[in-house]
């Protein structure tokens, strides 16, 4: 009896002769991490810097309707009460540094949401102004496309049409509800 000997070779994996490639960063992104790197690199300064959490934000908000001018009065009443000073419940330094810290940071708050409202208000913009040029276009090439021969014309005003969304109807509004008067009945 022969044997017969069965010998498997493994064949090693083609090399993918396409390296995956990374996407292309563009100049508006380079400047957003820029941005945000100075960012978060002006707010490590601030002394005990902390993110707002959802299990504190509604404690945090409870507590802002009380005024700086109490903080001072509990202040001056700790200081000049050695009872209060015992109960060992409020840190004068603490609340001094806390209306000092408020008094140099509130400007910076209100530069630092300006600046936010601004951005966005600059890319709005100049969404804007290109959606009106987008709108003139799309006017300009509707008329274009009333040429008979202007078939490519015709082929990008329908595709603008459907991306546009917009169904070219105007909603009924409702007739208004008459008004509650004097409605006599006989």
């Amino acid at each position: 009896m022969s044997k017969v000997v069965t010998t498997v070779t493994a064949q090693a994996a083609p090399d993918d002769p396409v390296p995956p490639q990374t996407p292309t960063v563009t100049h508006y992104e380079q400047v957003a991490a820029k941005l945000s790197s100075a960012i978060d690199e002006a707010l490590a300064l601030m002394p005990d810097f902390t993110q707002s959490h959802p299990l504190t934000k509604g404690f945090v908000r409870s507590q802002q309707s009380v005024s700086d001018t109490f903080i001072l009065s509990t202040i001056a009443a700790v200081e000049a009460n050695p009872e209060l000073q015992s109960v060992n419940k409020f840190d004068v330094t603490a609340a001094g540094d806390l209306l000092q810290l408020s008094d140099a940071f509130r400007p910076l708050v209100d530069k630092l949401n300006g600046a936010a409202k601004n951005v966005k208000f600059t890319i709005d913009r100049k969404r804007a102004e290109i959606v009106a040029d987008a709108l003139q276009t799309y006017e300009i090439a509707k008329g274009v496309a009333r040429d008979a021969e202007a078939t490519t014309a015709a082929e990008h005003v329908g595709n603008l049409r459907r991306d546009l969304g917009r169904s070219g109807k105007q909603k009924k509004k409702p007739a208004p509800a008459p008004a509650p008067g004097n409605t006599a009945v006989n």
